[in-house]
This record gives structure tokens, C-alpha cells and sequence, in this order.
């Protein structure tokens, strides 16, 4: 099969979550995709796209850097789907594969960004009480997200952004359970004491 031209299905959504009824009937969609119907390897696009893209702009910090590599995933998909099996759930390959194509692209760009308007402090456990205060803490987060190591970064993005548990942050990124809990809790420990050492310079 010719290699296939992703782009006009590529956007950044605007829902965090793919509707929970789009991936009921996956695995037979999933089935007929392996089976070299095109129209149902599409549908496996359109159910899956905006989670991997979301989980590719936060790692990559770019709507651009997002798209491009939401397409590698899928086009790592259209050529390996014989390799995958459709009595699984196909988003934890998916997830793991976004994974691989980000750490390749951060590799290539030797730099760490996150988008502002995409972390919510509160998933970390900051309260901000006004406005100005949220805009300020979202800004130390990002700066803080740029001091951790590559698989800190990961593993609090999936668990405490993302949401995905510990143990589907564990299969993603191919690590114990044990070495997952250890990263998201030091990364944790190394953002909070970040962002206290900035408030704590500011007055």
C-alpha cells in the first residue's frame, strides 16, 4: 500500500477527550483496517487523533511539532497494523509509539517546551486564588517542566496531565511500575521546590 497523506484529517481539537462511544466497535474497525479497508483505517483517525495529538503538544510544546508527529504516529500505524493486535485496545500502542516519535523529534531539537494554556496547576497540587496568580504559577510550571529529565517530564505528563494511571504510564513508556512512582514523585518534588524557590524570590 502507497504511503498516505494525513494531513487534511491533522488538527489540534479542542475536546481533551475523544468521545468514549467513538472507540466501542475499535476492534472491528481495527480488523477490517488490518485487513486493508481504508475507510475503517481512517475511522481509527478520526477516533484516536485528538488524544494523541494533545499528548504530542504537550510534549513537544508546538501545535506544528504536535502535527508532525501525530502524523508519523499514524503513518508508523498504517505500516505496522499487521504487527498489531486487534484484541487489545489500540491506544496504549498508540500512546507508547507518540511517545518514541516525541522523544526522537526532542532529540533532534535539543530543547524542552510546554504550552502555557495547556497545564492546569491544580493537577499539581497549586491553588491559585486569582487570576494574575494562575497565569503566574501556569508559567513557573512550564519553567519547572524544563528542568526535569526527559523521563521525569514524560511520566508526569501522562500521569498527572494526561491522567493516564500509573500502571498504563508504566506499559507506555516501557518501565516498572516502581521506576514510574519513583520519577512522578521526584518530579513533583523537583517542580514544587522550583516553584517555591521563584515565589520565595519574589518577595
Amino acid at each position: 500500500m502507497a504511503l498516505i497523506d494525513l494531513a487534511p484529517t491533522m488538527t489540534i481539537p479542542t475536546a481533551e477527550r475523544d468521545d468514549p462511544g467513538s472507540s466501542v466497535d475499535s476492534a472491528q474497525t481495527l480488523e477490517r483496517a488490518i485487513a486493508g479497508d481504508r475507510a475503517a483505517f481512517d475511522e481509527l483517525i478520526v477516533c484516536h487523533q485528538a488524544r494523541v495529538l494533545m499528548t504530542a503538544w504537550r510534549l513537544l510544546g508546538s501545535k506544528e511539532d504536535a502535527q508532525d508527529a501525530a502524523q508519523e504516529v499514524f503513518l508508523r500505524l498504517y505500516r505496522h497494523l499487521r504487527r498489531v493486535d486487534p484484541k487489545r485496545p489500540l491506544m496504549p500502542w498508540l500512546y507508547r509509539m507518540t511517545v518514541n516519535v516525541c522523544h526522537d523529534a526532542y532529540r533532534k531539537r535539543r530543547r524542552e517546551v510546554l504550552p502555557a494554556e495547556e497545564l492546569d496547576p491544580a493537577t499539581l497540587s497549586l491553588d491559585p486564588s486569582t487570576e494574575l496568580a494562575r497565569t503566574e504559577r501556569k508559567a513557573m510550571i512550564v519553567a519547572a517542566l524544563k528542568t526535569l529529565t526527559e523521563k521525569e517530564r514524560a511520566a508526569v505528563v501522562l500521569r498527572d496531565i494526561e491522567g493516564l494511571t500509573t500502571a498504563e504510564v508504566a506499559q507506555t513508556l516501557g518501565s516498572s511500575e516502581t521506576t514510574v512512582r519513583s520519577q512522578i514523585s521526584t518530579a513533583r518534588v523537583k517542580i514544587r521546590k522550583f516553584v517555591d524557590r521563584l515565589e520565595k524570590g519574589r518577595t
